[in-house]
Protein backbone atom coordinates (compact mmCIF):
# COMPACT_ATOMS: atom_id res chain seq x y z
CA UNK A 1 0.00 0.00 0.00
CA UNK A 2 1.27 3.49 -1.24
CA UNK A 3 2.11 5.75 1.55
CA UNK A 4 0.04 8.45 2.58
CA UNK A 5 0.80 11.97 2.52
CA UNK A 6 -1.45 14.60 4.93
CA UNK A 7 -2.41 18.27 4.44
CA UNK A 8 -0.82 20.70 6.84
CA UNK A 9 -2.22 22.37 9.22
CA UNK A 10 -3.82 19.48 10.64
CA UNK A 11 -7.69 20.11 11.17
CA UNK A 12 -8.42 18.53 14.52
CA UNK A 13 -12.21 19.31 14.21
CA UNK A 14 -11.52 15.99 11.73
CA UNK A 15 -9.87 13.96 14.26
CA UNK A 16 -12.52 14.34 17.19
CA UNK A 17 -15.53 13.66 14.54
CA UNK A 18 -13.62 10.62 13.76
CA UNK A 19 -12.66 11.38 10.73
CA UNK A 20 -9.62 10.84 8.59
CA UNK A 21 -7.39 14.10 8.08
CA UNK A 22 -7.16 15.43 4.23
CA UNK A 23 -4.93 13.24 1.98
CA UNK A 24 -2.52 14.93 -0.57
CA UNK A 25 -0.52 13.69 -3.23
CA UNK A 26 3.19 13.03 -3.63
CA UNK A 27 3.87 16.94 -5.28
CA UNK A 28 1.79 18.75 -2.79
CA UNK A 29 3.48 17.06 0.02
CA UNK A 30 7.00 18.00 -1.50
CA UNK A 31 5.80 21.78 -2.14
CA UNK A 32 4.45 21.67 1.62
CA UNK A 33 8.01 20.26 2.81
CA UNK A 34 9.75 22.70 0.43
CA UNK A 35 7.57 25.62 2.26
CA UNK A 36 8.58 24.58 5.60
CA UNK A 37 12.32 24.87 4.47
CA UNK A 38 11.80 28.21 3.35
CA UNK A 39 10.06 29.46 6.32
CA UNK A 40 11.96 28.23 8.90
CA UNK A 41 14.65 29.69 10.26
CA UNK A 42 18.41 27.84 11.32
CA UNK A 43 18.61 26.62 15.01
CA UNK A 44 14.24 26.68 15.31
CA UNK A 45 14.05 23.26 14.68
CA UNK A 46 15.79 21.97 17.88
CA UNK A 47 16.61 18.42 16.29
CA UNK A 48 18.51 19.90 13.79
CA UNK A 49 19.48 23.03 13.95
CA UNK A 50 20.96 23.61 10.27
CA UNK A 51 17.68 22.79 8.98
CA UNK A 52 16.34 26.18 7.75
CA UNK A 53 16.33 28.80 5.47
CA UNK A 54 19.18 31.60 4.42
CA UNK A 55 16.13 33.91 4.01
CA UNK A 56 16.01 34.47 7.56
CA UNK A 57 19.71 35.70 8.10
CA UNK A 58 19.08 38.36 6.34
CA UNK A 59 15.28 38.97 6.65
CA UNK A 60 16.06 42.97 7.93
CA UNK A 61 19.08 43.61 5.95
CA UNK A 62 18.04 46.39 3.96
CA UNK A 63 21.83 47.45 3.13
CA UNK A 64 22.82 44.12 1.46
CA UNK A 65 23.02 44.45 -2.77
CA UNK A 66 20.28 42.90 -4.19
CA UNK A 67 22.36 40.37 -6.35
CA UNK A 68 24.26 39.20 -3.76
CA UNK A 69 21.41 38.57 -1.20
CA UNK A 70 19.94 37.16 -4.03
CA UNK A 71 22.37 34.56 -4.95
CA UNK A 72 23.36 34.19 -1.26
CA UNK A 73 19.77 32.32 -0.87
CA UNK A 74 19.84 30.66 -3.84
CA UNK A 75 22.72 28.91 -2.85
CA UNK A 76 21.38 28.01 0.48
CA UNK A 77 18.25 26.95 -0.57
CA UNK A 78 19.47 24.82 -3.22
CA UNK A 79 21.81 23.28 -0.91
CA UNK A 80 18.60 22.56 1.81
CA UNK A 81 16.55 21.49 -0.48
CA UNK A 82 18.64 18.86 -1.72
CA UNK A 83 20.14 18.11 1.82
CA UNK A 84 16.64 17.81 3.22
CA UNK A 85 14.01 16.62 0.76
CA UNK A 86 15.09 13.19 -0.40
CA UNK A 87 11.79 12.63 -2.83
CA UNK A 88 13.61 14.98 -5.31
CA UNK A 89 16.34 15.20 -7.86
CA UNK A 90 18.26 17.42 -10.44
CA UNK A 91 17.03 20.60 -8.42
CA UNK A 92 17.42 23.62 -10.26
CA UNK A 93 16.32 26.85 -8.39
CA UNK A 94 16.00 30.27 -9.48
CA UNK A 95 14.80 33.39 -7.53
CA UNK A 96 13.82 36.92 -8.96
CA UNK A 97 14.17 38.99 -5.75
CA UNK A 98 11.70 42.26 -6.66
CA UNK A 99 11.83 45.94 -4.30
CA UNK A 100 8.57 47.98 -4.43
CA UNK A 101 8.35 51.39 -2.44
CA UNK A 102 5.06 51.78 -0.65
CA UNK A 103 3.96 54.85 0.92
CA UNK A 104 1.37 54.93 3.19
CA UNK A 105 0.15 58.03 6.00
CA UNK A 106 3.52 59.76 5.68
CA UNK A 107 5.68 56.88 6.02
CA UNK A 108 7.81 55.30 3.19
CA UNK A 109 8.70 52.02 3.08
CA UNK A 110 11.02 49.87 1.04
CA UNK A 111 9.71 46.08 0.66
CA UNK A 112 11.26 42.93 -0.87
CA UNK A 113 9.84 39.77 -2.22
CA UNK A 114 11.33 37.11 -3.50
CA UNK A 115 9.55 34.81 -6.41
CA UNK A 116 11.09 31.65 -5.97
CA UNK A 117 10.49 28.70 -8.47
CA UNK A 118 11.64 25.16 -8.64
CA UNK A 119 12.18 22.38 -11.04
CA UNK A 120 13.73 18.78 -10.55
CA UNK A 121 12.57 15.40 -11.21
CA UNK A 122 10.52 12.86 -8.55
CA UNK A 123 12.98 9.92 -7.36
CA UNK A 124 10.17 7.77 -7.00
CA UNK A 125 8.11 8.31 -10.38
CA UNK A 126 11.05 9.88 -12.30
CA UNK A 127 8.15 12.36 -13.61
CA UNK A 128 9.05 16.35 -13.32
CA UNK A 129 8.57 18.59 -10.46
CA UNK A 130 7.59 22.16 -10.40
CA UNK A 131 7.39 24.65 -7.00
CA UNK A 132 6.72 28.28 -7.56
CA UNK A 133 6.18 30.25 -4.09
CA UNK A 134 6.21 34.41 -3.40
CA UNK A 135 7.61 35.52 -0.07
CA UNK A 136 8.11 38.92 1.34
CA UNK A 137 11.12 39.67 3.01
CA UNK A 138 11.59 42.05 6.30
CA UNK A 139 9.29 40.54 8.21
CA UNK A 140 9.36 37.14 6.00
CA UNK A 141 5.51 36.33 5.16
CA UNK A 142 4.09 34.70 2.24
CA UNK A 143 0.72 35.13 -0.34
Amino acid sequence: MAKPYYETPFNFNRFFEKKEFKKISLEDSISQFISVIITTYFEEYTNDEKFGSEIWESDFDQLVNTNVLKERIKKSLTLQIIKYEKRLANVELDIDLREKISEKSNKTRLKKFLNISIIGTIVKTDNPYSFAGDYYLAPLSYK
